[in-house]
């Protein structure tokens, strides 16, 4: 019976590992040809869908980036062609391009709790984004420090 379970188990890691390996490979990769990624990530950064969770700031970041790195490659051209110093910068460009579109996928991941909602006895599915959750988080700390609940001294 336990080897049946580890069997099940080693199965169930061979299937989810390469699913979860490709879904963190790069936005971005410059040895590829670099027209069609660029296109690719405007179109996810334009549905407002994709990459909800990007600052207006981070997704000004990301097309300054996404523009530089286009003007110095252009469609065809590949990394090794370019003077040392330019492929330093289109890697750096690569790197912000890369970081923060990994941090946007990874703060709009949707995670389901069963929770106990307050004055029910029921528990019901309750789900949010990462980052939903955080904010959330965030809020009720805020709330309780507002209130001074939060202090031992001014508990009843």
């Amino acid at each position: 019976m336990l080897r049946a379970i580890v069997v099940a188990a080693l199965f169930g890691l061979a299937v989810v590992g390469p699913v979860h390996a490709s879904s963190a490979a790069p936005a971005l990769d410059t040895s590829r040809p670099i027209a069609a990624q660029v296109q690719r990530i405007h179109a996810d950064l334009a549905d407002h869908k994709t990459y909800s969770e990007l600052s207006q700031g981070d997704r000004a970041q990301i097309v300054n980036a996404l523009s530089r790195i286009s003007g110095r490659l252009g469609d065809d051209a590949v990394l090794s062609s370019l003077h040392p110093t330019a492929q330093v910068e289109v890697v750096n460009d690569q790197e912000l391009v890369n970081t923060l579109l990994a941090k946007a996928r990874a703060d709009s991941r949707l995670v389901c709790r069963r929770e106990q909602l307050t004055g029910s006895n029921r528990t019901q599915t309750v789900c949010m984004t990462v980052a939903e959750r955080a904010a959330a988080r965030e809020r009720s700390m805020e709330a309780m420090r507002k209130t001074g609940l939060s202090q031992p001294e001014n508990r009843p």
